[in-house]
């Protein structure tokens, strides 16, 4: 019995300090990414071309690495809405591309063809909204998004202009690039202030927001 007793009191310890190592390294690497984002414009978190929104007022920046044929990205973009929108005034959202889908490019071209016509947000609602139809597993029909995007109020002519006119490519790689050099693999992935959300929740999105502004 005592010798179970040992093992088990060894075992707990060792979970303990495993934990604490972990704690550890992701503070480390907290800290090192708000050593990141303090120089070179924000940069690996913000690049100019990247669409971003909301005031700002208190220094805080979301940064959102996102895809948008990625069913996460999807599940989860009402989460990120509904903070983004209670705090647009204090935060600055900024979207940056993993796009590691077969049709990602080309939605891609699309948002940012939206882009010019102020309609960025009101194209990504409408891609997310049929996300099942257009990026179905094993049956992807992207050409289907020129029949959803007229729901955005755009000028159909003008997009399919700038969408054949637009090249995104050295801003993929770049945004590719910057996933890399943090650690970013898969969509969504999100920091606020270099901080990595380490959880998809709302609540854990919503505390480390809440902790930045009012810190």
């Amino acid at each position: 019995m005592k010798n179970k007793k040992v093992v088990i009191f060894t075992l707990l310890l060792l979970v303990v300090g495993f934990i604490a190592a972990i704690t550890v390294y992701q503070n480390s690497v907290d800290s090192k990414n708000q050593e990141l984002m303090a120089g070179k414009n924000g940069a690996p978190f913000v690049r100019n071309h990247s669409p971003s929104f909301g005031e700002n007022k208190d220094n805080v920046i979301i940064t959102e690495f996102l895809d948008p044929e990625c069913e996460a990205c999807s599940a989860f973009h009402p989460i990120i809405k509904e903070v983004f929108n209670d705090y647009k005034l204090e935060t600055k959202l900024v979207i940056r591309y993993l796009a590691n889908h077969q049709n990602s490019k080309f939605a891609v071209r699309l948002l940012e063809a939206a882009r010019v016509q102020n309609k960025y947000n009101e194209a990504l609602e409408i891609m997310f909204k049929y996300q099942e139809k257009w990026a179905k597993h094993h049956n992807t029909k992207p050409e289907l998004l020129w029949e959803f995007l007229p729901e955005a109020g755009l000028d159909m002519a003008k997009l399919k202009a700038d969408f054949e006119n637009n090249d995104i490519d050295e801003m993929l790689s770049l945004d590719r690039k910057d996933a890399s050099t943090l650690g970013v693999r898969g969509t969504p992935s999100f920091f606020v202030n270099g901080k990595k959300l380490r959880e998809l929740s709302h609540k854990a999105l919503l505390d480390l927001v809440e902790s930045e502004i009012y810190k």
